[in-house]
C-alpha cells in the first residue's frame, strides 16, 4: 500500500468554504502538498481567512500548515486532537509575502506502521460583496 491523501470540499458557497482532509500514511511522511486552492472554488476569491479548524491525528504525527506564497509562510503546527476557533478576531489571514490563498501541509513524525489524520478547515472567502451568504 502507499500513502493516501483525500481532500473533500464540504461547502463551497459564495462566502464560505469548508474542506475536509484525511490521510493514511504507511510508507513515509507526507511531502508538502496543497490542500486548499481558493482560485478553483465557486466565485473564485483571491484569498480566504481560516475561521475554525478541527483536527485529529495519530499521536506520533505532527502536521505543519503553511500559506503558499513567495516564500511560504507558516500557518500553524498541529498535534493530537482538538478544535481551534479564530472567529473572535475575524479569522487568520493569509500573511504570506505574495499571498495566493492556497493552504499547504506536510507531516513529520512518521517512523513506521500506519499513521492517520483528519482535518476540517472552515474558511471565509475574502474580497466578495455578498458577505453573509452561505
Amino acid at each position: 500500500m502507499a500513502n493516501v491523501l483525500t481532500t473533500q470540499t464540504i461547502v463551497d458557497g459564495p462566502r464560505n468554504l469548508v474542506v475536509k482532509v484525511t490521510g493514511t500514511l504507511d510508507t513515509s511522511d507526507l511531502a508538502l502538498t496543497t490542500i486548499v486552492t481558493p482560485s478553483a472554488t465557486f466565485r473564485a476569491p483571491p484569498l480566504v481567512q481560516l475561521m475554525h479548524i478541527d483536527y485529529s491525528m495519530t499521536d506520533q504525527l505532527e502536521i505543519q500548515l503553511q500559506w503558499k506564497g513567495t516564500p511560504n509562510t507558516p500557518l500553524m503546527p498541529l498535534a493530537g486532537r482538538g478544535r481551534m476557533s479564530f472567529v473572535d478576531f475575524g479569522g487568520l489571514p493569509d500573511n504570506a509575502t505574495s499571498p495566493t490563498g492556497d493552504i499547504q501541509m506536510l507531516t513529520t513524525g512518521w517512523a513506521s506502521g500506519i499513521q492517520v489524520f483528519t482535518l476540517v478547515l472552515e474558511m471565509v472567502k475574502i474580497g466578495l460583496t455578498n458577505a453573509g451568504v452561505r
